[in-house]
């Protein structure tokens, strides 16, 4: 398969970035002075808990397809990933909670749902299938939080600087990991991936982003 059909493939099943940011409760709630600190605190834990998931199944994917462009897609991926957790601990401890407090408090149900995808991209999907749902994830997750930036610079109860430090790493997708998706994605295409399953997968995304932030707003268990 050819660059352009692989470019015809995710152009019609990238997700709606403006939609998605516009749907965003965390962000109407902060908007609207019904969100502060505690609410953002969420995120923070679900940060914490992806963070494992994602090193997880990007190296996982890297064992499973040890040959160029994947392996070296997915292990830089992870290295991405460990490279944000001493930003994300520093967050999290301008929020009030160390390390342990985040470990031994409960992820919100709604935050779940995407270690369990990330683990089934791990062991089921091929190499475009897992490209490409990344790269959707990267968009819908990095023009999410450069909305969420402007809104904590806005908010009149100042967010620690560690909070807006963190948030602002993702202010820009990273170009390098969007270009290289689609040669990650032509070689699994190449090699018989099923354009339809590619679809499925990056369809999933938007949906479990959604229900990750959504659970930011609503009630959840103290700690134990």
């Amino acid at each position: 398969m050819s660059y352009n059909d692989v470019d015809v493939l995710i152009k019609q099943a990238t997700p709606d970035l403006t939609a998605h940011v516009q749907d965003n409760p965390l962000l109407s709630a902060l908007s609207a002075g019904q969100a502060g600190s505690a609410q953002v605190a969420q995120i923070v834990l679900g940060e914490f808990h992806a963070h494992a998931a994602e090193v997880a199944a990007f190296a996982t994917m890297a064992a499973r397809y040890p040959v160029q462009p994947v392996s070296g897609y997915f292990v830089d991926l992870a290295r991405l990933v460990l490279d944000c957790d001493a930003p994300l601990l520093a967050c999290a401890e301008a929020l009030g909670w160390g390390e342990k407090e985040l470990r031994s408090r409960e992820l919100p149900n709604g935050m779940r749902e995407f270690g369990s995808f990330m683990s089934w991209l791990a062991m089921r999907a091929g190499p475009a299938e897992a490209a490409c749902a990344v790269r959707a994830d990267l968009l819908l997750w990095c023009g999410t939080c450069a909305a969420l930036t402007e809104e904590l610079e806005r908010q009149e109860a100042p967010m620690p600087q560690p909070v807006i430090d963190y948030f602002s790493l993702f202010q820009t997708a990273p170009e390098r990991f969007i270009e290289e998706a689609r040669e990650v994605a032509a070689y699994g295409l190449a090699r018989g991936e099923a354009p339809a399953l590619v679809e499925q997968g990056i369809a999933q995304v938007e949906p479990v982003l959604s229900r990750f932030w959504a659970a930011a707003v609503q009630p959840c268990p103290a700690a134990p």
